[in-house]
């Protein structure tokens, strides 16, 4: 099929289907390759980014996006998070948009659309891993980081479900908290990160931005 197209392509004339040419019936719609899939994601994915005046009340300012948003959105490698040496998505193909504030607290959030892939399945992928090691090196020679899983988030209306942990970072210097929640409805993923100078503080502004991140998520539809 490959090389009779190619020749009719050279040629710049009609050719007629041969034996071994399938043809697809009118009402059958060829599948979407993986940039249209990823662009039809991305719609969604936009609009589960919290706006960027989120947390002025608070004293967050918003501080970057990445990709920035007129960027072409790109299929991910499905990064969910590296506590415990890593969750990723492992199977369909994601995009995802990576949004910061910063403030009293540093405040991430990526936002992951799911194509293929279960995002009730994904969470379990996050909660599996956080609660399969207590503490863990993210690189040869660095110090250990120490991760405390199943950390409590209020009722989240409109989310399908949620998930939260806490991790040290000792590299950094003075070492800082991150606390990291992660919601699900339909099709998407939302990542939340509070990051800090001490644990309880972390742990302490999560469920507020647990809150908005949700009700964000659930206007999507």
């Amino acid at each position: 099929m490959r090389l009779v197209s190619a020749v009719c392509a050279i040629a710049l004339t009609a050719c007629t289907p041969t034996a071994t040419d399938p043809v697809l019936p009118a009402s059958v719609t060829p599948p979407a390759s993986t940039p249209d899939l990823v662009k039809a994601i991305d719609v969604k994915v936009k609009a589960a980014l919290m706006p960027p005046e989120t947390f002025d009340d608070v004293g967050g300012r918003f501080e970057s996006d990445k990709p920035e948003l007129t960027a072409e959105p790109a299929a991910g490698k499905g990064d969910l998070s590296r506590v415990c040496e890593g969750a990723k998505v492992d199977s369909g193909v994601s995009a995802s948009r990576n949004r910061v504030w910063t403030g009293p607290v540093i405040i991430n959030q990526i936002v992951f659309g799911m194509v293929g892939a279960d995002a009730r399945h994904v969470l379990g992928t996050v909660r599996d891993k956080a609660r399969s090691c207590r503490t863990w090196v993210d690189a040869a020679g660095k110090p250990e980081r120490e991760v405390k899983p199943d950390v409590d988030l209020p009722e989240l209306e409109g989310v399908e479900g949620s998930y939260a942990f806490c991790s040290s970072l000792t590299e950094i210097s003075p070492p800082v908290w991150s606390c990291e929640a992660f919601l699900v409805r339909g099709d998407l993923v939302v990542g939340l990160r509070v990051v800090s100078g001490d644990e309880s503080t972390a742990v302490r502004h999560l469920p507020e931005v647990a809150r908005r991140g949700a009700r964000t998520l659930a206007e999507v539809g």
